[in-house]
């Protein structure tokens, strides 16, 4: 089974360390190794890339490693990816067109 790691529990996101690919069911650890749940992708996760562990709704803060890291700008539900397409970064300003091209080479279901 492939794994996500939850780096503190107050987090809403977990890191896939391995690529996953959609519906498939990824083991949720924490910094520690102990394995805190389960989650269905809803759609294709690169390693490396950021998975919802429960909900987010829009405008709430993305929190990776007890860091607010970005705010949702659509509803984001748990189980979907977690990246340009759904969230916006607190610490830089990405332009729209490069986020198109993010979504484009990673080809990012939306």
């Amino acid at each position: 089974m492939r794994k996500a790691i939850q780096l503190a529990a107050g987090d809403n996101v977990a890191t896939l360390l391995a690529d996953a690919v959609k519906g498939e069911v990824v083991e949720i650890i924490s910094a520690n190794n102990e394995v805190v749940g389960e989650m269905t992708c809803l759609q294709a996760i690169p390693f490396g890339n950021k998975i919802a562990v429960r909900a987010i709704e829009p405008e709430h803060t993305i929190i990776k490693a007890g860091y607010p890291v970005g705010r949702a700008i659509t509803p984001i539900p748990a189980g979907q990816l977690v990246h340009v397409q759904n969230v916006r970064s607190l610490r830089l300003d990405i332009p729209d067109t490069i986020i198109q091209e993010i979504i484009k080479q990673m080809r990012i279901e939306q």
